[in-house]
């Protein structure tokens, strides 16, 4: 899929603009502050994801005569449609003017979006590769956002039972079931990315090797889980919250036969989570039959020349149409369709 165009109405700095995309490389170059950032958190909106952050508190223009934002695409590729999201105290999509939820956007768009903060993938706290995962697994397996939102009001359920010193044994196997669901499915997604057989060799370029081992192993995780929630139900009722779960699972990424954010330099591991995003985009075109979209802000920060020329490769041989954000061309001598920054017009 490809965002053919979009449009953008009072969405923090932008007050209005339309925007015509190239299906390959698309840069939005332009000084701090001139809007870079919020034209590509419109795009992850419009994706089904919504904003970087995850609130809509200051998403609409302050000036805004109507006190909301509205956004607009149209894309194609191997479906056409209309999007739209309409943002104020919530957001309320649309797809070809039909009411949709956040699922249907991001089946409709599948796309993946790189921050600069990103690079905690491999050496940041588990919640970060959780999202990762939890990401790749709503595209991937389609029920998966509603399970794992079912499973977090189990939860809920369960840790107010434990603060108010009641049994908790009526959440035990609902827990157990969607929790171990959730787990499973990412250990899936996770092995799908380390197995998968990618005839670009998306990440045969990285000078070193890694592994990924989800903290769930190899057995059911309903299962598991149930035996996690025996053997820690002692100390569960002292601590007053579960202390097993999708909540406390984690990825383990290793190079060299150490935790990765040992052994590789920064700029390593940057180069490891971009090859982690283009592996993952590979899988979705496979799993979806759809070729991704990739957002990228300030790709290029911390890369030295010879890391540019080699990412500027690795995008161009994925054959998806990118977004990037930067104060200047990062990738030099590589096809690409430049977009100015501040916007005019409506």
């Amino acid at each position: 899929m490809i965002f053919e165009l979009s449009v953008v109405k009072d969405f923090r700095s932008l007050r209005g603009a339309r925007i015509e995309w190239a299906p390959g490389l698309n840069l939005i170059l332009g000084p701090n502050g001139s809007g870079k950032t919020n034209l590509l958190e419109s795009l992850n909106v419009l994706a089904g994801w919504g904003t970087f952050h995850g609130r809509t508190s200051g998403a609409v223009s302050w000036d805004s005569e109507r006190g909301r934002a509205l956004l607009g695409a149209r894309v194609t590729g191997e479906e056409g449609h209309e999007l739209q999201v309409q943002v104020s105290t919530r957001m309320t999509p649309r797809i070809d003017g039909k009411h949709a939820t956040f699922t249907d956007l991001r089946l409709a768009v599948p796309s993946i979006t790189f921050l600069p903060n990103d690079i905690n993938l491999v050496e940041g706290s588990p919640a970060v590769r959780r999202l990762f995962l939890d990401r790749l697994c709503a595209l991937c397996f389609p029920p998966y956002a509603r399970r794992l939102s079912e499973f977090h009001q189990v939860s809920r359920h369960r840790t107010a039972l434990l603060r108010q010193g009641r049994p908790v044994r009526g959440t035990t196997l609902p827990f157990a079931r969607l929790g171990g669901w959730v787990m499973e499915m990412r250990r899936r997604v996770a092995s799908l990315l380390l197995t998968l057989e990618d005839s670009t060799d998306i990440c045969s370029k990285l000078p070193f090797s890694f592994s990924m081992t989800p903290a769930l192993g190899d057995s059911s995780g309903e299962e598991k889980l149930l035996r996690l929630l025996e053997e820690t139900s002692e100390r569960e009722r002292y601590v007053q919250r579960p202390l097993v779960g999708p909540n406390r699972d984690d990825l383990e990424i290793t190079s060299l036969g150490r935790p990765a954010s040992e052994s590789l330099s920064r700029g390593q591991k940057r180069r490891l989570v971009l090859s982690l995003i283009l592996r993952s985009g590979r899988l979705i075109e496979l799993q979806l039959r759809r070729k991704p979209v990739l957002l990228f802000d300030d790709l290029a920060a911390e890369l030295d020349a010879a890391a540019r020329r080699e990412t500027g490769m690795m995008l161009q041989a994925a054959a998806w149409q990118i977004f990037v954000t930067g104060t200047e061309d990062p990738f030099e001598g590589f096809a690409g369709t430049k977009h100015f920054l501040p916007l005019t017009g409506e």
